[in-house]
């Protein structure tokens, strides 16, 4: 009976180290049991590649929600009207400084970069401020419609007082008597686009001009290019 009790008294001993070990293991290992870190919430800008896109302290590089800056020259190609201004305009507003990020429905596109709103320390949105100054378009994509109305009142701001890309006269096709407004992508197409085509009956908005559309908050198709 001795021998019993003394058995039975120590197996708690035994299963208490166990688990104290067990505990201890994985501790040891790295990132055990951790959920992966996600994307920051605050960051500092180290470089300004162009007026929507930059890279973060880190190595990450954010695209702005939301607008459409100028292309930079690349591959051969110029650079587009105004984009070196649109560049130096943003480096001047976030190179250096820490900025909020804040994010929409998705958080990474395709390419595997960021997609936020940025914020300046005062409260600021940088895409707004890019926008009402006229040194990027509206591009909404959806899901990601956050703060698509106030893009929109601001690219109407720059469109009313000619700032930026709107000092030139948009280069409306004579022959072209009308556009077509996708509802639901918030694409414009000229009227002989293959994805205007494509393009169901009850998504299709007609345009007769390109500033009627773009006072709208739609974004020209990047392969007819209105």
């Amino acid at each position: 009976m001795t021998i019993i009790l003394q058995r039975c008294r120590r197996r708690p001993f035994k299963i208490s180290l166990s688990l104290a070990f067990l505990t201890l293991l994985l501790a040891l290992l790295p990132g055990c049991g951790r959920e992966p870190p996600g994307p920051p919430r605050e960051a500092k800008v180290s470089r300004v590649i162009d007026g929507d896109t930059a890279v973060l302290e880190g190595g990450a590089r954010v695209r702005f929600l939301g607008i459409d800056a100028p292309e930079m020259e690349r591959d051969g190609r110029p650079a587009e009207y105004l984009a070196h201004q649109s560049k130096d305009f943003v480096a001047d507003l976030i190179q250096g400084k820490t900025v909020r990020l804040e994010y929409d429905r998705e958080r990474y596109d395709r390419y595997g970069r960021l997609l936020a709103y940025l914020f300046l320390p005062d409260g600021v949105m940088v895409n707004l401020v890019v926008v009402r100054q006229g040194l990027a378009r509206v591009y909404s994509q959806a899901p990601n419609l956050r703060h698509q109305e106030a893009l929109n009142a601001a690219q109407q701001e720059a469109m009313a007082a000619g700032c930026g890309l709107w000092q030139k006269p948009l280069a409306q096709q004579q022959a072209e008597t009308y556009y077509l407004g996708n509802k639901n992508s918030l694409r414009l197409h000229r009227p002989n686009c293959p994805l205007a085509a494509r393009m169901k009956p009850a998504n299709r908005v007609r345009f007769t001009s390109l500033k009627e559309a773009y006072q709208q908050g739609y974004s020209p198709c990047r392969s007819c290019k209105p």
